[in-house]
């Protein structure tokens, strides 16, 4: 028996090596080809595309004024009704102005004094100075009218002083509407003590919003900011035309506004917690419809339509070399193209460079495809 399981193994051994050189003398084997249904391809086609945008947004006021009193008055009239539209100009509010009128009117009469005493003192230095090389009179007395006539323009321009500080007291006992807008309550009431500056008069004597024009706000990721702010540089200096946009506007409950707007200007910082920027738009708000904290929604779409190449979203990949696909070229292997993108339109991105019309790009298991790969489209 022993003799028999020798002989067996043996012959195995043999049969082994032999099948191991008949493998060694096969050609390279060929690469396995990759079956893809028909739908994990796009083709890249060239479309006419309005490009837009929508974001949610808040309303803001260009203008917004807590006027808060300037002097220690009573309150003598109110001259407006809670959320009335006031003009700039317009008075609003009056404090009682017995005691600032009588300074003023002393300051008038000590300033009318003053300046009396500075002709008198100007007459007697010029004296002084026609007597004093004649040796009419004496170096004390020339330095007395020197003292005296100086003395006198000093009192003259404190006296001036005097009456400015009580002409600005005077003019602060009637308010006037900065700008114009909607008004709120008065928030003192005739016969009430107002006290600038004081924990006993925490309120504002009322608020004054502008409601026309007026703001609309919406936060927007740092990465789409950057890409805007760039891919507009990158037009510009291509001599490329940037689309001019026509901003519109939803109330809440999906109302459209009637007015379009544009956009005004970035804020200058951007928000570290959330990532992002807010953009400024205006909005003509004649009727007064936009109020500030209203949420609505803004959308945005240019004007005249440009030919673009587009290709699905999720079709697009990006690594150290920036954004790239993978498409079926002419010989149906895989294939990378480096791309230079737009912005988004709808669930798709805008290809500014690097991908031709009718290019067979892949959307489904791209990423695990290897470059050389053949494909067979199901």
């Amino acid at each position: 028996m022993r003799h028999i399981l020798l002989m067996v193994l043996l012959a195995a051994g043999l049969i082994a090596c032999g099948e191991s050189k008949q493998a060694g003398k096969a050609g390279p084997a060929e690469p396995t080809v990759i079956i893809l249904p028909a739908t994990s391809v796009f083709k890249a086609t060239v479309r006419e595309v309005n490009p837009s945008f929508e974001f949610p947004a808040v309303v803001e006021a260009v203008q917004l004024a807590r006027v808060r009193p300037e002097i220690s008055a009573t309150v003598k009239k109110v001259h407006f009704s809670p959320g009335e539209l006031v003009s700039k100009g317009d008075l609003l509010l009056e404090f009682d102005d017995a005691t600032y009128r009588a300074e003023y009117e002393l300051a008038e009469a000590n300033l009318q004094s003053a300046e009396a005493s500075v002709v008198e003192a100007k007459e007697t230095w010029d004296r002084a100075e026609e007597l004093m090389p004649k040796g009419y009179i004496s170096q004390q007395d020339f330095d007395k009218a020197r003292s005296y006539y100086d003395m006198a323009r000093a009192n003259l321009a404190g006296a001036r002083a005097k009456i400015a500080r009580t002409k600005l007291d005077l003019d602060h006992t009637r308010i006037y509407a900065p700008f114009s807008g909607k008004i709120s309550k008065s928030f003192y009431a005739v016969g009430e003590s107002v006290i600038p500056n004081s924990p006993n008069s925490p309120n504002p004597l009322f608020t004054l919003v502008e409601m026309d024009p007026i703001f609309v706000t919406a936060g927007v990721q740092l990465q789409q900011y950057h890409k805007f702010v760039l891919l507009r540089q990158t037009l510009e200096e291509r001599g490329i035309e940037v689309p001019q946009l026509e901003v519109t506007l939803t109330l809440a409950g999906g109302e459209p506004y009637p007015h379009t707007g544009q956009f005004e200007a970035w804020d200058n910082m951007s928000t570290a917690s959330s990532g992002t920027i807010t953009g400024r738009l205006l909005f003509p708000n004649p009727e007064g419809l936009l109020l500030p904290g209203n949420n609505v929604t803004i959308a945005g779409e240019s004007v005249r339509t440009f030919k673009r190449v587009l290709i699905p979203q999720k079709a697009v990949m990006q690594d150290q070399q920036g954004y790239y696909l993978k498409i079926v070229d002419k010989d149906s292997v895989v294939a990378r193209r480096n791309v230079e993108l737009g912005i988004r339109y709808k669930d798709e991105w805008i290809v500014l460079d690097g991908l031709e019309d009718g290019a067979r790009v892949i959307t489904v298991g791209a990423p695990m495809l290897r470059e050389g790969t053949p494909i067979k489209l199901q």
